[in-house]
């Protein structure tokens, strides 16, 4: 990945829905080049999609969580399937530790967090945090620098 290929993913990771013209202008190559590298890099897996960032406090859901559960080993693909079909989690990451599992979810009410937690409850122990505020959001990973 050479310094033209950085530039696209910057641009793309901040506004996906740049035209290739704008992006030739930004990376200064031609809008046939830019479609070329981007082609490669959806083919190669450096890019795996494009996706709408969304507010889920704006959306109505605003209680963000996230929400460690240590998984009963016997159970635990069982429990990923599960988890995997509950709405209102947003993500699911396998962690070391003595946690398993750590998602972080988003729901409308305080009741709906409740029930939530219940239901996960029947899979092992849960530990529970409020995300009160997002001082870094989410973002593109660093890129090395060309040597």
């Amino acid at each position: 990945m050479d310094k033209f290929d950085k530039k696209i993913l910057s641009s793309l990771h901040e506004n996906a829905r740049i035209s290739y013209a704008e992006l030739a202008r930004r990376v200064n190559l031609s809008a046939p080049a830019i479609a070329d590298r981007i082609e490669k890099l959806e083919r190669t897996g450096v890019i795996t999609g494009y996706h709408a960032q969304i507010d889920p406090t704006k959306a109505g859901l605003p209680i963000l969580c996230m929400i460690e559960l240590t998984v009963k080993h016997l159970d635990y693909y069982v429990v990923l399937e599960r988890i995997r079909n509950m709405p209102q989690v947003l993500e699911c990451a396998s962690i070391t530790g003595t946690s398993g599992l750590m998602m972080k979810v988003a729901v409308d009410t305080m009741p709906s967090l409740q029930t939530l937690i219940a239901q996960l409850m029947q899979f092992g122990d849960t530990k529970t945090s409020i995300i009160i505020d997002m001082p870094v959001p989410p973002r593109m990973p660093q890129l090395l620098a060309d040597d």
